[in-house]
């Protein structure tokens, strides 16, 4: 029975709770994983701007979309600190911010001691063929794949396809997109189905800042999460109204997330939880489609079990005399909707109280409970990008 991965929810997006190892750590068991299942897996590096981006109002289509994607995403990082401040705020705190500007060194490091290959794809300029050069030069037993900086036209099929065909006849292990956000995760989505990758990671800018065509903020600044200022600084006119655009955006989003789980937490501390029943064997939840949440979350890795083995068509989660929940709980709901995803399974959430739906709201997870479509990657959700 697989375990559930440690994972923090941040407005609605699952992000691992990993630190730079742990992190390069699971990028090679995916990449030794294709070799099974040939199943092609994603790894996005998240910041505010994808954060924001996701919930874009005014453009709820490719919005929905790219929730769907970093949700169903095999790996989420926190590119940014203020990802790790607000994981710390909300009581699930990450381990550390792992960035693709640093992955990617500490990346072709590992790929080199492991005999593992990379192409590298995107970048303005030729910052893709200095990047891999740069590292070469680092590391000489790193195996280059390839590299290439097309103009991406993404309704273009035929140059598309023409550029997977390149990548396809290198047998790169590890594909890393420098397209930006959420193109790059746009792409990925669009076009996977026709890759034989095992790994592709969206890395945005990073070959930029690796190739010196842009700088990078002092380690301080990188620390402390002032690295934006210094972006804004070498860039006014690009970045200052993005930047402010971005931060107010997130800021709406975070202040009653903050406000609403905090009410929440004190109630949960104060109200013990239990539900009316003792706890069902797993026989009996396996032989039932309605569970009470108190009993699925005492039971490690039901979920799983349950959805592998009986597959209602319905899987009703019940809430009853449940007053509040906390971080861990919207972690365990989120798993719950992400495994149902996969098998195609529809989850109902019964008696669901108001502040329990409030804190679902606020933490950008009310979609599920009206359909869990989102996570079932459908052409006709995911296709218009």
């Amino acid at each position: 029975m697989e375990a559930v991965a440690q994972r923090s929810v941040l407005l609605g997006i699952p992000v691992d709770n990993l630190d730079m190892g742990q992190a390069l750590g699971k990028i090679f068991k995916m990449v030794d994983a294709y070799k099974v299942d040939k199943k092609k897996r994603l790894v996005a590096t998240a910041n505010v701007d994808f954060m924001v981006k996701a919930h874009d109002r005014k453009n709820k289509n490719a919005a929905n979309s790219l929730l769907s994607i970093l949700r169903k995403a095999d790996m989420v990082t926190a590119d940014g600190m203020p990802l790790v401040w607000l994981s710390q705020l909300l009581g699930e705190p990450l381990k550390e911010r792992v960035t693709g500007a640093d992955m990617v060194p500490a990346l072709a490091e590992k790929a080199a001691k492991e005999g593992k290959s990379i192409y590298f794809f995107g970048g303005a300029d030729s910052s893709a063929r200095r990047t891999a050069k740069i590292l070469k030069t680092l590391h000489p037993d790193l195996k280059i794949a390839g590299f290439s900086a097309p103009m991406i036209d993404m309704e273009d099929e035929i140059e598309n396809m023409v550029e997977i065909a390149r990548i396809n006849v290198t047998e790169p292990d590890i594909l890393l997109i420098a397209l930006g956000n959420p193109k790059q995760e746009f792409w990925f989505n669009r076009y996977e189905k026709y890759m034989k990758v095992p790994v592709s990671i969206g890395i945005g800018g990073t070959f930029e800042f690796i190739s010196g065509i842009t700088s990078r903020a002092p380690e301080w600044m990188q620390r402390t999460g002032l690295e934006w200022i210094f972006r804004m600084a070498t860039d006014p006119g690009r970045l200052v109204n993005r930047y402010a655009k971005g931060l107010f955006s997130f800021n709406r989003m975070v202040m009653p997330l903050l406000f609403i789980n905090s009410i929440a937490k004190r109630i949960k501390q104060r109200n013990s939880d239990v539900s009316a029943n003792d706890l069902d064997t797993k026989e009996d939840l396996i032989d039932s489609n309605r569970i009470l949440w108190d009993n699925l979350k005492k039971l490690v890795g039901v979920t799983t079990q349950l959805f592998d083995a009986v597959k209602p068509p319905v899987l009703m989660l019940d809430f009853k005399n449940v007053s509040a929940l906390n971080s861990e709980d919207i972690s365990t709901l989120m798993t719950v909707f992400l495994e149902a995803g996969r098998v195609n399974l529809k989850v109902q959430v019964i008696n669901l109280r108001f502040l329990p739906r409030l804190l679902l709201k606020v933490y950008k997870m009310d979609d599920l409970l009206q359909s869990n479509d989102a996570l079932m990657g459908s052409e006709a959700q995911l296709g218009n990008v």
